[in-house]
């Protein structure tokens, strides 16, 4: 793992310096960017930078991370999706636990810089319509599903997300 970060400091490093880029200009930019976005989307999302909150019961989630981590387990007694962005974090959710009424639920997956791990039940269906940018979208669900149909959609830039059960 350590081979993995180094070398993609180095290659960061090289590119930068190749493309005359600054990286503190390239730093400072993106906390701006980071901060308009809390301005403009207020509380609609949960702006993370600690993960104190292992346990989720909303039906509906709506989660921004960014440097940060995001392990949560989702016990919600009627869940019908959201979305799930990460910026420069990574995290793992965990839908085992949860109960809906819902037939197909829509979730989005965003994951820039960082990666995302999927948990979902056994005999969910998923469709997989997730977008890689040098990452990966992958799906590793065993046995067919015919109870309820999970409607993945996002895209993984310079990141993952893997769904599995």
């Amino acid at each position: 793992m350590r081979k993995i970060i180094f070398g993609t400091i180095l290659i960061v490093l090289g590119l930068s310096a190749l493309l005359g880029i600054s990286l503190l200009k390239f730093f400072f930019a993106f906390i701006l960017i980071a901060i308009g976005i809390k301005i403009i989307i207020g509380n609609e999302y949960n702006l993370n930078f600690d993960a104190a909150k292992p346990f989720s019961s909303e039906n509906l989630i709506n989660e921004l991370n960014i440097f940060s981590s995001a392990d949560r387990v989702i016990k919600s007694e009627n869940f019908k999706g959201g979305r799930i962005t990460m910026i420069f974090s990574g995290g793992k959710i965990d839908l085992r636990h949860i109960s809906t009424s819902e037939s197909v639920i829509n979730l989005e997956i965003i994951a820039i810089f960082g990666g995302a791990e999927l948990i979902v039940p056994k005999g969910w269906k998923v469709n997989s319509q997730g977008t890689s940018i040098f990452g990966g979208y992958d799906t590793k669900i065993e046995g067919e599903g015919n109870s309820i149909t999970l409607n993945l959609k996002g895209v993984a830039i310079f990141g993952g997300v893997k769904v599995t059960n």
